[in-house]
């Protein structure tokens, strides 16, 4: 049987505006995904701290409305520690067309603004939101100490220096009698060198010894606390150093093993321990960076917006673990005015949260003393 005449006539343009119809919808449909804002997430490594402070960035664009799969789409990188690998990631993320990108750590700031530099000579240059930087303004990247609005105009975000000097003034309170302090840090890290200026900044007035012992990377640890100890520490301090704090629980399991506490300015899991914690929750450090982020995807102008200090906006917390498994009670006694004041305290009991306790100040200033003269 043979095709009707009109029917023959009628097909071939029948066929085009078809194909021609499919083909606007389906333009349409990936012009509706190149209109939602894509984010890429970069960390350096997994941790509780880490991977809270992405939580809170998360937090703080979804309060602006940008909602992954909704409103947003977001991808997640994580260079498992390994500093090559996340300055791969980074060039990928830079010529990768996201719109912006979020990092979390010194580390990852470090690689994603590295990238970023490169990608300016080859015309590309991405919006970039940092949180979990304990000094941003040491760490290389254009900021200047001196004033928070000095910085690249594509680059923004939160430090998040934690209170050293009240954490060795609550270790004193504790136990009056210590002496030795033992401490890891990885002096690659522009984050480590800092907290370790800090430190003996505070050591060195209150007579305490600090026993250094210096790494390359997590698998040194281990090897490195164990010469603090036997170099006679008391106790064991871990600064906020990326490498250090991605192996908390081997610390722990070491220093235990001597009978030793452990403390530091890190507060991410309450159980896992340590003897007592003072720091920011990095839920709220990732929620104030987050919340700068999505004010950027809306338009904002990132060189408007100054560099964020947490201690201006958040207030740090202590938490405390009366089961630490190197806690000796016939030399360390946790005073009842220090439990009033953690957030969370862990003892025979089981836990205990406390929302409205405030650690008491006097804190550390979040920049150079000489800074607030102008200096």
């Amino acid at each position: 049987m043979t095709m009707p005449s009109f029917i023959r006539r009628w097909l071939p343009m029948t066929i085009l505006l078809g194909g021609a119809s499919a083909l606007l919808l389906l333009t349409d449909q990936a012009s509706a995904r190149r209109s939602i804002p894509a984010v890429a997430v970069l960390q350096q490594v997994s941790t509780p701290l880490l991977d809270d402070a992405i939580r809170g960035m998360l937090d703080g664009l979804a309060e602006k409305g940008f909602i992954d799969g909704q409103t947003v789409t977001i991808r997640r990188y994580n260079a498992e520690g390994d500093l090559a690998q996340a300055n791969a990631i980074a060039r990928e993320i830079v010529g990768g067309g996201y719109d912006m990108a979020l990092t979390s750590s010194t580390p990852s700031l470090q690689a994603l603004a590295t990238a970023n530099e490169t990608g300016r000579a080859e015309g590309r240059r991405l919006m970039h939101v940092f949180a979990a930087v304990a000094d941003p303004f040491s760490a290389g990247v254009g900021l200047d100490r001196r004033d928070p609005l000095i910085h690249p105009s594509h680059l923004v975000g939160y430090g998040s220096l934690s209170q050293v000097e009240a954490t060795f003034r609550v270790l004193q309170e504790i136990n009056p009698s210590v002496v030795r302090i033992g401490v890891a840090h990885n002096p690659a890290e522009s984050n480590s060198r800092r907290y370790m200026e800090l430190v003996r900044a505070a050591c060195g007035p209150r007579k305490l010894e600090l026993l250094e012992a210096a790494v390359e990377n997590s698998s040194g640890v281990v090897e490195a606390i164990q010469s603090t100890i036997s170099r006679g520490a008391e106790a064991i301090f871990i600064p906020g150093d990326t490498t250090i704090a991605s192996v908390t629980e081997s610390v722990v399991a070491t220093a235990a093993k001597a009978g030793l506490p452990v403390f530091t300015v890190v507060p991410a899991a309450p159980d896992r321990g340590t003897l007592f914690d003072i720091g920011f929750d990095f839920h709220e450090v990732g929620l104030l960076a987050g919340r700068v982020a999505g004010d950027v995807l809306k338009g904002a102008d990132p060189a408007t917006i100054p560099i964020g200090e947490t201690a201006r906006d958040t207030h740090p917390r202590l938490t405390v673990n009366l089961e630490a498994p190197g806690y000796d009670r016939r030399r360390w006694r946790v005073p009842e005015a220090i439990l009033r004041q953690a957030k969370v305290v862990i003892g025979p009991a089981g836990r205990r949260d406390q929302p409205d306790a405030v650690l008491e100040g006097p804190f550390d200033e979040p920049h150079d003393p000489a800074l607030k003269t102008g200096k």
